[in-house]
């Protein structure tokens, strides 16, 4: 298990809903849960990359606000993104001397 599977299930997240969102292309969440999911993963794999398909998508289902919202929640819990992008890790920083 994921910590932040594990930190969902704390805040009041069940398995059910876990595997929901694992997959969640195929299962019965909300049409506007899928938009919110499908900006997420978009986002947090290649966000250069958004497609006209997510764009309409996600503005069919969410608005402008919820669009910038879910963004905004992205960020701030994946702020770590760029070091994984760079190849480092916190752990590797914590050493290095200044």
């Amino acid at each position: 298990m994921s910590v932040r599977s594990a930190v969902a299930l704390k805040a009041g997240a069940d398995e059910e809903i876990l595997a929901k969102v694992d997959d969640y292309e195929h299962s019965d969440l909300t049409d506007t849960q899928k938009a919110a999911l499908q900006v997420a993963d978009v986002y947090l794999s290649s966000p250069a990359d958004v497609s006209d398909e997510v764009k309409k998508n996600a503005l069919e289902h969410l608005s402008s606000a919820q669009i910038a919202e879910t963004v905004l929640h992205l960020m701030q819990y994946s702020s770590d993104k760029m070091m994984v992008a760079l190849g480092l890790d916190l752990t590797e920083m914590s050493r290095i001397e200044m």
